[in-house]
């Protein structure tokens, strides 16, 4: 029995326990109610409603469409390598570890307890750890863009990848709210309950250690895998899994030619940040602050402008902060997040304008490297001390810079400079900003306020690289036994997309070793 629920935000935005509300107006004992899923319904700004989805019929086994390869024997002499302990690496890892495989997982960064006093070190003095930081470490970036599960892609694996969340520590709400949001707070300790299993199992995780050479038995293509050695060792195996995350730049200068990496497209753009009252106000009608129950409103927007390129927001962070996310020392690269309660004075989200390097350059590093121009470039122009460049949106629109900003406060930590932005992106992509806000200021009331903040620069959206893999076995086209996985090699965007990917890795590389 499916009942569909609605309530006006008064009526259940304060109470102490939602689930015995819906029992008693759905009929449904509390033991035997199960959410399918939360929205809040905001067509009518006058007659907001909080939905539910509910119903008394039990979950189904989420692992059965995952573990395809359960209680059946495998040939592993050799253990499987993982490098990378992102979304792809861990689902990937925790699914081996779970046929009893044993996979080895090396990061190159830290594990999350001491990343989060490397990424708490950066903010406060603007030194950054190149191995430890936003981009690097337990749980990959997405750590710390707060655990955001929304997702494009369409996959039977996205229930297995709650359930493992939700056994780890996350909020049994992600698996129904149209929004699904861990928290960075929350996925400290989610990542690490991942980590305590796959060593429960038998793997091992190994933190502190970097990839340095891909061995092979022979050079001629498809070349095949011998092992790898990183500066800590090496590894006999013939099973690879390349989960590197979208940063790694060492990485990708080194094995560009052994590996056939291409090209391949991603964004560019700016933090916008208004104060979060305004948006709830805009898209709810209220501000979510008075409630404890609803939860700071979300957005996505996309708009084509005149100058002949889209706009669109992305990772957006509802009550959230803009943080500092480069991996290189005199760099500045923006990136958001929100804690579980985001209950923030601001709202965030990436503005993004598509760029394909192919356009520019035959060179399938050229996207890498006019990133990093970018990001040097926002550093030298705020002043060399790791602030970042900000500018009001007034100013954008006005030709001027130099404003400090009124009503709303940049989140960005080290600190933020005062900058025209026009000294650091393409005048296409300001013509872009400036056009594109006012046609989302359209959508959203507000949205173009004068106020608004841009901060720059945003380019770690995706990976600028692609590590060719073929179609149905996933192992790269260049060496047979290794399987380029995740946002890093070209193939996901973001944490659920991610660890679908690299669940789908693992499936093939246990269907390798099948006996």
């Amino acid at each position: 029995m499916i009942k569909e629920l609605s309530f006006r935000p008064e009526d259940i935005g304060n109470v102490d326990d939602v689930t015995s509300v819906l029992s008693g107006k759905s009929g449904i004992a509390s033991g035997k109610l199960r959410i399918l899923r939360s929205y809040i319904d905001a067509r009518h700004k006058s007659d907001v409603k909080i939905c539910y989805r509910v119903t008394d019929e039990p979950l189904t086994d989420s692992s059965a469409p995952v573990l395809i390869h359960k209680n059946k024997r495998f040939n592993n002499k050799n253990r499987p390598v993982i490098i990378g302990f992102g979304p792809a690496g861990m689902f990937a890892g925790l699914v081996l570890a779970r046929y009893g495989l044993k996979p080895i997982i090396i990061e190159k960064g830290r594990d999350v307890d001491s990343r989060n006093r490397d990424v708490a070190n950066y903010k406060k003095t603007g030194v950054i750890d190149q191995s430890s930081n936003i981009q690097f470490g337990e749980g990959g970036a997405g750590t710390y863009s707060d655990g955001k599960l929304n997702t494009g892609v369409s996959s039977d694996y996205k229930d297995y990848i709650y359930d493992v969340f939700i056994k780890h520590g996350a909020p049994e709400d992600i698996r129904y709210d149209s929004h699904p949001h861990v928290g960075t707070d929350n996925l400290v300790n989610v990542v690490k309950g991942i980590r305590e299993e796959i060593i429960s199992l038998g793997g091992e995780v190994y933190f502190e250690e970097e990839l340095k050479e891909i061995n092979l038995h022979n050079y001629a293509r498809p070349a095949r895998l011998e092992g790898i050695t990183t500066d800590k060792g090496y590894y006999p195996t013939d099973k690879l899994i390349l989960a590197i995350g979208n940063s790694s730049r060492d990485f990708v200068r080194a094995n560009c030619n052994l590996l056939g990496i291409t090209s391949k497209p991603f964004s560019i753009g700016v933090r916008i940040e208004h104060l979060r009252a305004d948006i709830d106000k805009a898209m709810y009608g209220f501000d979510t602050a008075l409630y404890k129950n609803i939860f700071a409103a979300n957005y996505k927007l996309v708009v084509d402008t005149g100058t002949g390129n889209k706009l669109y927001t992305f990772c957006m962070c509802p009550g959230g902060e803009v943080v500092p996310s480069a991996s290189f020392a005199n760099a500045v690269c923006t990136n958001g997040m929100s804690y579980r309660g985001r209950d923030g004075v601001n709202s965030n989200a990436a503005l993004l304008i598509p760029f394909n390097p192919a356009y520019e350059s035959d060179d399938p590093l050229y996207g890498m490297i006019f990133q990093d121009m970018l990001e040097m470039n926002a550093f030298k122009l705020a002043g060399s001390t790791a602030n970042a460049p900000y500018m009001t949106y007034k100013d954008l629109k006005t030709g001027k810079s130099g404003s400090s900003y009124t009503t709303v406060h940049p989140t960005y930590a080290p600190g933020v400079v005062p900058c025209d932005l026009r000294e650091l992106l393409p005048s296409y992509m300001i013509d872009t900003l400036t056009e594109g806000i006012a046609l989302m200021g359209k959508k959203i009331r507000g949205f173009d306020s004068e106020s608004a903040v841009l901060t720059a620069v945003e380019t770690r959206s995706s990976s600028p690289v692609r590590i060719p893999r073929d179609k149905e076995s996933f192992q790269s086209v260049c060496i047979e036994g290794v399987y380029p996985a995740g946002e890093g090699a070209g193939y996901a965007g973001g944490i659920m997309s991610s660890a679908v990917d690299g669940i789908k890795c693992a499936n093939r590389l246990a269907e390798s070793v099948l006996l």
